[in-house]
Formats: C-alpha cells, sequence, structure tokens
C-alpha cells in the first residue's frame, strides 16, 4: 500500500510557528531589518509595560524592569534563520544581550501594511509613503487599530544596565528608526519625554527633503563625480575598453582649450561675447588735504637794564 505523502514514503517537515519579535532600537528602521532580517513581515506597534528605555553603557539601547513606564516599539515576525541572524547582531554569545519572551500589548498594523514583507515596504518608499498614498487614493475615517496581549521575543541586556551616552555612530541610525516609527504611529510624547534624553535630535543639515534624516557618508557632493580619482600625480585611467584620444583626433573646441590664451581663434564677426562685462573703473583718488600754515614764532623783546661796570685797581708801594 503507496503512502499518502507519495512514492518516496517521506512525511514534509512541519512548519515552524513564526517568531514575534519586539524591537525597541535601531532595529525600528526597516530598512536596517531588511537588511539584516530578510524573511521578516510587519504586523504592527506594542508596548512594553513596566519597563523603561535607556542607553546602557556599551552605549546602545537597552529595557530596564521600572514600575510606572512602558516602552514602545515596532513587532515583526521573523522565521528561525532571520532570529539565528539577530542573535549574532544582538551579540547573545557573547552576554551582551539575553533572550526573554515577555507579554506586550500589540496593536495591529493597517490592512495595506499587516504581515506585509519589510521588503515590501522599504521598496515602495517606507511606511510614510505608503499611508499617505493610500489616504490620497481613498480618504475615509481612520479605523481603530484592533489589540491584544501578544507573548513576543526582547533581546535585553542584563549586565549593562547603567544610564550611559550614546556611541556616535547609533545617534543615525536611532533616528532612523523613529522616523520609521513615527510614521507607523509611535506617539512624540515617548519620543520627547524617554529617548530624547539620550539620544538628540537630528540638526536641519542633517535632514531630507522629504523629513527624514541624510545618511551619513553617502551624499555625494554636488558638481563631483562619483568616480572621479584624487589628484595624485599620476595620470588618469581611460576607461575600459576605450582607449585615450590623439591629439589629431580631437575636436575643434578640445584643441581650442589646450591652446596658450594668445593663440585662441578668433571669433567670427558678429558673434556676440560670452563673457562678462569688464568691471567698472576705480573711483578716482581724493584731492589731497590742504595744510594749513604754520603761525608766526613770537619776537623775543629784551627790556632795558641799566649796566654796572666794575673797574678793578691795583697799588703798588715802594721804597726810596
Amino acid at each position: 500500500m503507496a503512502s499518502p505523502s507519495g512514492g518516496n514514503g517521506k512525511q514534509p517537515a512541519p512548519k515552524q510557528p513564526a517568531t514575534f519579535y519586539f524591537a525597541y532600537g535601531s532595529n525600528l528602521h526597516l530598512k536596517q531589518m531588511k537588511r539584516r532580517c530578510p524573511h521578516s513581515r510587519y504586523i504592527g506597534r506594542a508596548r512594553l509595560v513596566n519597563y523603561r528605555w535607556q542607553i546602557n553603557e556599551r552605549g546602545y539601547a537597552n529595557v530596564v524592569k521600572t514600575d510606572g513606564f512602558w516602552v514602545d516599539g515596532l513587532v515583526y515576525e521573523i522565521d528561525a534563520a532571520d532570529e539565528a541572524k539577530l542573535d549574532i547582531n544582538e551579540g547573545v554569545s557573547k552576554n551582551a544581550y539575553a533572550k526573554k519572551t515577555m507579554r506586550a500589548q500589540l496593536f495591529r498594523a493597517p490592512g495595506n501594511l499587516y504581515r506585509r514583507p519589510t521588503s515590501w515596504i522599504v521598496d515602495r518608499g517606507g511606511p510614510s509613503k505608503i499611508l499617505r498614498q493610500a489616504r490620497e487614493a481613498a480618504p475615509k475615517q481612520p479605523e481603530q487599530p484592533q489589540h491584544w496581549t501578544q507573548e513576543v521575543l526582547v533581546y535585553i541586556s542584563l549586565n549593562f544596565t547603567t544610564d550611559s551616552p550614546p556611541k556616535e555612530e547609533y545617534i543615525n541610525r536611532i533616528n532612523f528608526g523613529l522616523t520609521d516609527a513615527r510614521a507607523l504611529g509611535m506617539e512624540d510624547d515617548y519620543i520627547s519625554n524617554c529617548i530624547r534624553p539620550f539620544i538628540p535630535a537630528p540638526t536641519r543639515s542633517q535632514r531630507a527633503p522629504g523629513g527624514a534624516t541624510a545618511e551619513k557618508g553617502k551624499q555625494v557632493a554636488r558638481g563631483l563625480k562619483r568616480n572621479a580619482s584624487p589628484r595624485t600625480g599620476e595620470k588618469s585611467p581611460a576607461r575600459p575598453g576605450r582607449a585615450p584620444k590623439r591629439p589629431d583626433n580631437q575636436t575643434p573646441q578640445q584643441t581650442t582649450t589646450s591652446r596658450p590664451r594668445s593663440q585662441t581663434v578668433p571669433r567670427r564677426p558678429g558673434a556676440t561675447s560670452q563673457q562678462h562685462p569688464p568691471p567698472p573703473p576705480p573711483p578716482p583718488p581724493l584731492p589731497p588735504r590742504p595744510v594749513p600754515p604754520l603761525p608766526p614764532r613770537p619776537v623775543p623783546r629784551y627790556r632795558d637794564a641799566p649796566i654796572i661796570v666794575v673797574e678793578e685797581y691795583h697799588f703798588s708801594c715802594r721804597s726810596i
């Protein structure tokens, strides 16, 4: 009797249940989540009650047990392969983070984003663009999000729990994630009161035209070629498969630019000059200021005074 599964008699491997992963740090950024967990799907927002958000002494985000506080984040559905990659990125083997299953209040994403692959959301411009296009296509009253209590996977640091400043490179990654999280419904009050004491807001020079922060080190200066090589004194290499032009194959414009200034080709009659007009002549110099003459020196006056002449006489006595 043949087995119902086929001729080989092998049963298909049972599908492992998916894991709901709670992200509260740099994995709020969907572009980073797409790179780290390519099979992940977006589920919605979640709130972890009686925990507080912090930057620990390692310079990275963490949650610590504190009554009266809560931590907001995003929930992704991940498989076993994505979870293994997260273990490596979070440093589980180095005791940087530990994996814990906690109960969180889960708020379901809108219908056009619920269980969408993270790569699908990123490739279509991000959550802000998708939600804006949905509102423009079918404007209607916003639906109340469904919410329930769900067990989620949380990476928490138990050995490093002291409030500390963040690493410099980590600031931009958190701000990227906050841009996506705000578009997905994270409240501004939570960002201002819980995250901004540790993570400064991006400046205007770091913001892109659409409101997102500009990624550091990936912008190309205007007017510069991407493949321009630095000036090292060596000859610039030609393009592969294309030999440099010989002097006799140059165009008239190229030969004109290589000539000295005194040997340029004269313009045709009637041609308009594209050069800028000469600058106006400088103003004439000011006339010298007249120097007033010096006043006459006073003539000294002498008063008449009596003159006393003293004559001296010498007498000598001689004996006769």
